[in-house]
Parts: C-alpha cells; sequence; structure tokens
C-alpha cells in the first residue's frame, strides 16, 4: 500500500469521518442515546405485560396460543439515530455560513475596503466649481460636489454603503448634501 499524500489524506478524511449535526451538545449523544434505545425497550416491554395481563387465570396448552398471539401483537417502536453527516459535508455548510455571515464580521469590512479600492472613479469639472464623479462600472452612481476631492471622498462612501447592503447589512438610507439616497450595486 502506498503512502497517501496530505492532499490525499485529506480528501479521504472528508469523505469517511463523519460528524453529529444533531443539533445538541455532541458529549449528550453519550447518554441520550442509550436512554433512548432503553425507553424504547421499556416500553415494548410493559406492553407485553399489559397485553398478558388481559388474560385471566392460569395458562393451560389450550390458551397459550391465544397468549402467544397477543404477545406477538404487541408493536416495538422503532427509534434510530439519525445518522451523522461525513466531514466534507459539514466543513462546506460552514464555510457557506461563514460566507453567508460575513454581512457585519471583519471578513466583510475587508471585502467592502478591497471593493472601494479596486473600483475605478471618473471625475470631471462641469463648471467654475462643480465636479461630477462616477464608478465607471456602475455609472448609476453619481455625485456633484465643489470640489474634485470631495466628490471621490462622497463616492466612495456611497460606495461602501451599496457594497454592504448587497452583503446584508441593511443600510436603507444614506444622507449625502441634506438628500437621502439608497446606493444600490444593482440597477
Amino acid at each position: 500500500m502506498k503512502d497517501l499524500t496530505p492532499q490525499e489524506k485529506k480528501a479521504l478524511s472528508y469523505e469517511k469521518d463523519r460528524r453529529n449535526t444533531y443539533g445538541q451538545n455532541d458529549k449528550a449523544s453519550r447518554n441520550s442515546i442509550p436512554k433512548r434505545k432503553a425507553e424504547v425497550n421499556r416500553a415494548y416491554r410493559k406492553g407485553i405485560s399489559d397485553a398478558l395481563k388481559v388474560v385471566p387465570g392460569p395458562i393451560d396448552l389450550e390458551r397459550a396460543e391465544e397468549v402467544e398471539q397477543i404477545a406477538r401483537s404487541a408493536k416495538r417502536n422503532d427509534w434510530r439515530k439519525s445518522p451523522d453527516r461525513p466531514l466534507g459535508e459539514v466543513v462546506k455548510q460552514n464555510l457557506e455560513s461563514r460566507v453567508g455571515h460575513a454581512g457585519r464580521g471583519k471578513s466583510a469590512l475587508k471585502a467592502v475596503r478591497e471593493f472601494v479600492e479596486n473600483v475605478e472613479i471618473e471625475s470631471e469639472q462641469i463648471g467654475t466649481d462643480k465636479w461630477v464623479a462616477r464608478a465607471k462600472e456602475y455609472p448609476w452612481i453619481a455625485v456633484n460636489g465643489a470640489s474634485k476631492v470631495r466628490v471621490v471622498e462622497k463616492l466612495k462612501h456611497l460606495l461602501t454603503v451599496a457594497k454592504r447592503n448587497e452583503l446584508g447589512d441593511g443600510i436603507s438610507r444614506v444622507q449625502i448634501d441634506g438628500e437621502f439616497v439608497m446606493p444600490t450595486l444593482s440597477k
């Protein structure tokens, strides 16, 4: 048998290893699984005992079949532990959950910061003291102002809010120069 590379070991582990995802403390399973099995067995024994109590008097050979039929009619409730899930599925779900909940964490703030830094901003002067700035990829997001520095600053702020909304922050409106706007990255 050849030695496995670390990548092969990891893939094999993701496939073969299992994790309990039932939703309770994994240490509680040590007590609850045997307890549930015992409850099922106890209920079955009680059902047979109750069925046999219905038959009055001593049991002779003639009534033995009747008693046996009554005992066999008692149903055993079936209880099985829910199966553990493969480690690969659990890891994938955790990573998806982390991305989905990134709306307010460090990773989301980093993503927003990188997004704003990488957006190409075009600014132009349209009057003696009037400037317009637009994001090249998002031309519907535009800002007017008195100086080039100020319009670029306002546009970056709008882009930050729009990206945070896209990640799920839920900022409904933002005030810029006395106006309330709701920036979005989708048109």
